[in-house]
């Protein structure tokens, strides 16, 4: 019996074992593609998730995981080597390339406060690349924004034509209430309680 349990455990790390390097190398196109149609740079060729396991005697089962750039062909970590726009924009990605590998069906990408702590630039890269973005996954992917940058609001606004936007307001009580904004500014807004 000890002796099948050993081989029980050993066919059962096999499987993870080849199970990680499975989805590790989808992650690893799914971010391929997307890089590549989405960043409008031609500083950094793709960017890849690195996995290596944890030294040790039990080694197969943990991993230590980095971001890694190309840049002529050669594999850097992205850590202290890029901009901000760029490190945003590689969490977006992985975000979406780990929700299409493990999340089957989940189309819905949800980002608080994106353009935090970038310029004016910055802002409309990110907003650029969101624009491409869903035009390059429109067919599955929802995007939810949640900002206080009203440069990004506008600019989403104009390249992805949403149906509406929705803006939280407090109003003299300091009661919250959401607002329906089927334009920008438009005076056709209704509240939604």
């Amino acid at each position: 019996m000890s002796k099948d349990l050993e081989t029980y455990v050993k066919c059962l790390d096999g499987a993870i074992i080849a199970f990680h390097s499975l989805k590790m190398e989808r992650i690893n196109i799914i971010l391929q593609e997307l890089w590549s149609s989405v960043y409008d740079g031609n500083d950094i060729e793709t960017i890849r998730i690195k996995s290596e396991p944890v030294g040790g005697s039990d080694k197969r089962k943990s991993y230590n995981y980095s971001v890694v750039m190309i840049v002529d062909g050669k594999e850097l970590e992205m850590r202290d080597r890029c901009s901000a726009g760029q490190k945003v924009l590689a969490s977006i990605l992985i975000r979406i390339a780990l929700a299409e590998v493990f999340a089957a069906n989940c189309a819905i990408l949800a980002l608080d406060e994106p353009t935090t702590n970038l310029d004016t630039d910055k802002i409309d890269n990110i907003g650029h690349m969101l624009t491409r973005l869903l035009q390059a996954r429109e067919d599955h992917l929802q995007l939810i924004v949640i900002t206080h940058d009203i440069q990004l609001v506008n600019l989403l606004h104009l390249s992805c034509k949403p149906e509406y936007v929705y803006g939280l307001i407090k109003n003299e009580y300091g009661v919250s209430k959401l607002k329906r904004h089927f334009r920008l500014g438009g005076s056709d807004d209704q509240d939604d309680n």
